[in-house]
C-alpha cells in the first residue's frame, strides 16, 4: 500500500487558496468567502451539505484510486459495494492511509463551515453542528469505516436515506462525473428525514461531499460518460466500473 498519500493530502489540500460559497434556502442565493484551501467550497445550509470541489489533485486522486481499485466490483446496473478499511488502529482490516485522508477532509469541511457561517446557522443543522464541534476540538474527527460504491456505465443509485439516525459521511469521487441529488423526499421517510426542494450537484473526479447520509435523501441520477481523468481511463478497474465513490463514515 502507498503510505505517502496522507502527506500529499496535508500539503496540497491545505496549501492552496480559493473560495467558499454558501447556498441558502433559495437556490439562487450564493455568497462567496475567501479561505486558505486548495478548493472551491459550496455549503447547502438547509441540508447541511458541504461540497469540496477539487478537494484532491490528480496525483492524490490516482493515489486513492490505487488504494481501492483492487477491491471494487460491479453488479448489473446498480452500484456494487466493497469494504476498504475498518477497525481500531493497528488492526489487520484497517488502512491507516485512508483514515488519515478521511479525517483531513472532515477537518477541511469544518474549517470552511466555521469561517463562512454564523454560530446560529451552524447550530441550526445537526450535520453542520457536528462540524462545529470538530472545528472547536471538542469532538475530533473519527472515521470508523471506509467503503466503496462502484458504478458501471449507465448505472444509477436510487433515492434513499441510509439509516433512521444521523450518519455523517464524506464521499470522495474518482472516475466519471455524476449528478448527485440531495433533498428529494423518499416514499417512506424516516422521522429524521430532512427533505424538501431537491438540489443537483455536479460531482467530478476529485470532489468530496460531506453530508448526513442517515437524514438527507440522496441519489445518483446520472453518470456522465467520458469525463474520467486520464489516469483512470488508462487503468480502468475490472467489470467496466467507470466511477468509484469512496465513503468515509463516522460512527452512528
Amino acid at each position: 500500500k502507498n503510505k505517502t498519500f496522507g502527506q500529499w493530502a496535508v500539503k496540497n489540500i491545505f496549501g492552496r487558496g480559493k473560495s467558499v460559497g454558501v447556498l441558502g434556502a433559495a437556490p439562487s442565493r450564493v455568497a462567496s468567502y475567501d479561505v486558505d484551501t486548495g478548493m472551491e467550497v459550496n455549503i447547502i445550509k438547509q441540508y447541511g451539505v458541504v461540497h469540496l470541489k477539487g478537494a484532491l489533485t490528480l496525483k492524490e486522486q490516482e493515489s486513492l484510486f490505487n488504494e481501492v481499485k483492487d477491491n471494487v466490483r460491479g453488479v448489473g446496473n446498480y452500484p456494487g459495494t466493497s469494504h476498504a478499511s475498518s477497525g481500531p488502529p493497528g488492526s489487520s482490516h484497517r488502512n491507516a492511509t485512508l483514515h488519515t485522508l478521511g479525517e483531513l477532509l472532515f477537518t477541511r469541511s469544518a474549517e470552511a463551515v466555521v469561517s463562512s457561517l454564523t454560530p446560529s446557522e451552524i447550530s441550526s443543522s445537526p450535520s453542520l453542528a457536528r462540524l462545529g464541534s470538530l472545528a472547536s476540538g471538542s469532538v475530533p474527527p473519527n472515521v470508523q469505516n471506509v467503503t466503496c460504491a462502484t458504478y458501471k456505465a449507465g448505472s444509477t443509485m436510487v433515492n434513499h436515506c441510509d439509516l433512521d439516525r444521523p450518519l455523517y459521511t464524506m464521499s470522495v469521487a474518482v472516475g466519471d462525473s455524476c449528478t448527485f441529488t440531495v433533498g428529494l423526499k423518499t416514499p417512506r421517510p424516516y422521522k429524521n428525514e430532512n427533505s424538501g426542494t431537491p438540489i443537483d450537484i455536479l460531482m467530478s473526479s476529485g470532489d468530496a461531499i460531506y453530508f448526513d447520509g442517515g437524514s438527507v435523501p440522496h441519489c445518483v441520477s446520472a453518470i456522465i460518460p467520458g469525463t474520467a481523468p486520464e489516469y483512470y481511463v488508462k487503468n480502468k478497474p475490472k467489470n467496466n466500473v467507470v466511477r468509484i465513490s469512496v465513503l468515509f463514515r463516522e460512527s452512528c
